[in-house]
């Protein structure tokens, strides 16, 4: 039986989950639903205090952001007209037209 403690599961999947989050927040939309930049604060300070190496962190969450991005650009150029022209999304597109 593996026993991990929370100081261990950090290290070993700690960069990987942050990464993964950062994703999710700037390319997909159920990012709307997490917290970001209260992460990469406590990313920072589990980094200052040498549960991270701040250089794969800076380099993994710059990586995420940019495939996050690229990943909902993809996503509404593919889907973005056919979700404009839903009827069933009238809501959506009254409620977007209001903000730009």
């Amino acid at each position: 039986m593996v026993h991990l403690d929370l100081a261990s599961l950090i290290r070993t999947i700690g960069l990987l989950g942050v990464a993964a989050i950062v994703f999710t927040e700037s390319g997909l939309l159920i990012g709307l639903f997490l917290p970001g930049d209260s992460l990469l604060f406590t990313a920072g300070l589990l980094a200052a205090q040498g549960y991270l190496d701040i250089r794969w962190l800076v380099l993994a969450c710059f990586a995420a952001a940019v495939a996050g991005d690229q990943a909902g650009y993809a996503f509404g150029l593919r889907i973005g007209r056919a979700l404009f022209s839903a009827s069933g999304l009238a809501l959506f597109q009254e409620a977007l037209s209001r903000t730009g």
